[in-house]
């Protein structure tokens, strides 16, 4: 190809990963996650349970994927991941509310589907429009792409947690109704599988946009010889990361800090619930947050710019821990603000640790690198999730124990109980990261 057609066809990539990336984070149903699982019957535990089965599907698979993205090619993992997301979705539309096996193991089957969705995206868009850009000598570019590709996932974040709120909140959708002037009622188990049709909608966006992204043609191989170069790939990547500084320690920390703020962010329905928020004001929570997203990538890209990521990390987890000890406080209404602090920890993070990644990682093996970050992250998360479950699984017996706390039982008191235990488990996570490090590389200064 031409310098030209190489440029048009980086222009292309680019402009469908944006498309790809919006539609495929932001989901109608993310700013009411938590309450969706126990509206419709799940428990707290069961909830804890299936969110560490979602990150164990995505370790297990994980790294395949990004493997096979290296060699059978990271559109057709694009078009998988979009089938993926529409069948997740398709499954919690045959669910019915009311809890029981059926509903749990349902919500099971959509988990799994959900993490090879994830594992599928994770790390083959990236690569596909990073090379695309190196092609046509254009990488230079990948900041300031990474920047507006966040600010546009922001916005469409915006769009997605406001409608999805407002949909599922019977009173605000009632009252809506009644000011138009229909005589039309509907009631929470009416409404409760709206959010998932309109991310069932989203779903095909995604599918339509992997269909259109281009890819240099790939030699064709044989399954033997592809799951011969998949292992290889694998293996490769394995060795480059551990003798690599830099991405051992991106890895190491990305662990700790995503993991804690994560387990957050499924929560954070259950949290609004908890400070006395109206569940139609959830998704306007979300939307400010998002709003918070057109900004905070520049702030991060001005960050790596300037300075070294040992800074960048303390400034990120800073916030992190600052915004753990607010939620901790459980204070009503102006709980808000330390969540906010997450929320711009977690664009921080997001837009550092891909930036030094993609910066570092060989072009040949940058898919599968891609897919350890997200492998090490969704096991962090997955080991954090189950912990949780157990945590809740102890508060309850130690109430059921305790005739002082008869009268305070209910899953909202539980709840904030766990809160606690965040800051404390995200020092310690983050103090093993920096510990492995200095063991593996000792006087390594990371500039």
């Amino acid at each position: 190809m031409h310098t030209l057609e190489l440029s048009q066809y980086a222009t292309r990539n680019i402009r469908f990963f944006t498309v790809f990336r919006a539609f495929f984070s932001a989901r109608f149903y993310y700013p009411i996650y938590a309450l969706l699982f126990l509206d419709f019957g799940l428990s707290l535990e069961q909830f804890g349970i299936l969110n560490a089965v979602w990150a164990l599907t995505i370790v297990v698979s994980e790294v395949p994927s990004g493997a096979l993205a290296d060699t059978l090619g990271r559109r057709k993992l694009l078009m998988a991941a979009g089938i993926c997301m529409a069948l997740e979705m398709v499954v919690l539309l045959v669910a019915s509310p009311g809890g029981g096996s059926l509903v749990f193991y349902l919500f099971l089957i959509n988990r799994i589907i959900s993490g090879i969705a994830e594992a599928a995206a994770s790390g083959a868009d990236e690569a596909l429009a990073y090379d695309s850009l190196k092609a046509a000598g254009r990488e230079a570019e990948w900041g300031n792409i990474l920047e507006k590709v966040q600010r546009m996932t922001s916005v469409a974040f915006f769009f997605a947690l406001t409608l999805g709120a407002v949909v599922y909140d019977p009173n605000f959708v009632n009252a809506a109704l009644v000011s138009l002037g229909f005589d039309i009622q509907f009631s929470q188990s009416e409404l409760i599988k709206l959010p998932v049709f309109l991310t069932f909608l989203s779903s095909m966006v995604v599918l339509f946009s992997a269909f259109c992204m281009q890819e240099a043609k790939q030699a064709h191989k044989d399954l033997s010889e592809t799951l011969s170069d998949s292992i290889r790939q694998i293996f490769t990547a394995v060795r480059w990361i551990a003798i690599t500084p830099l991405a051992f320690g991106v890895i190491l920390c990305l662990m700790a800090l995503d993991s804690i703020i994560r387990q957050y962010l499924t929560l954070a329905s259950e949290y609004w619930k908890t400070i006395e928020l109206p569940i139609a004001s959830f998704g306007l929570i979300g939307s400010g947050t998002a709003i918070l997203g057109i900004f905070t990538p520049r702030i991060a890209r001005i960050l790596a710019d300037h300075y070294s990521p040992i800074i960048n990390l303390w400034i990120t987890s800073t916030l992190v821990l600052a915004g753990l000890c607010g939620l901790a406080l459980v204070i009503p209404i102006w709980g808000i603000v330390p969540a906010v602090l997450l929320h711009i920890a977690m664009q921080f993070m997001n837009y550092q640790g891909s930036r030094y990644l993609n910066e570092i990682a060989p072009s040949e093996q940058r898919a599968t690198v891609l897919s350890f970050r997200g492998l090490t992250t969704n096991l962090a998360y997955g080991a954090t999730a189950l912990l949780y479950s157990g945590l809740i699984a102890l508060i309850k017996v130690k109430q059921d124990t305790d005739i002082n706390a008869i009268y305070s039982t209910t899953e909202a008191t539980i709840f904030a109980q766990s809160l606690v235990w965040f800051p404390i488990y995200f020092i310690a996570a983050i103090s093993l990261a920096i510990a492995l490090h200095r063991l593996r590389f000792t006087r390594v200064n990371l500039r």
